[in-house]
């Protein structure tokens, strides 16, 4: 189990949630890539994509599931789900707190989010193919390697993970 012992529950994420969300997706992208991504890059990352800003468009977005793991009033994970043709899922992105880790949160959270589209069938992500902690939780939860993921020249390479429903 992770450090952190307290109970967690998920909800809907609001755009009141912006701020305290960007900043446990900051904390989360510099535990998860210190030495994956160059720190030059994870920090612009960080400075662009994922201010309370970008967090309040995306949560505005009324087509998408976004669900967030609260424990002990802090925000410690969120999914950000959408759907896409034939009854088929991306997940745009799922994070959780290291200090959270190994506690069901992720596969709470990403259940949740299936719950929010019915009729589903299949699910999607990419996932940065040295992270390897991502890659293993992912396959221990019924999602399969489906070959590289079309990333730009700048950026680590990416694989496409998938898993039906």
């Amino acid at each position: 189990m992770g450090a952190d012992q307290n109970p967690f529950s998920i909800r809907t994420a609001l755009v009141s949630d912006a701020s305290n969300l960007s900043s446990m997706m900051v904390r989360s992208w510099r535990e998860s890539y210190v030495d994956i991504i160059p720190a030059p890059k994870l920090e612009e990352i960080c400075k662009v994509w994922l201010t309370a800003e970008k967090f309040e468009e995306r949560l505005s977005d009324t087509n998408a599931c976004n669900l967030i793991a609260v424990s002990a009033g802090e925000v410690v994970g969120h999914i950000y789900v959408l759907p896409r043709q034939n009854n088929s899922l991306l997940v745009a992105y799922l994070y959780v707190l290291k200090s959270s880790a190994r506690r069901g949160i992720g596969k709470t959270l990403l259940s949740s989010a299936i719950e929010c589209f019915p009729g589903a069938a299949h699910v999607e992500l990419g996932v940065l193919e040295h992270n390897h902690i991502a890659i293993a939780f992912y396959k221990s939860i019924g999602f399969y390697e489906a070959g590289p993921e079309p990333t730009p020249a700048d950026e680590p390479s990416s694989i496409k993970m998938t898993m039906t429903l």
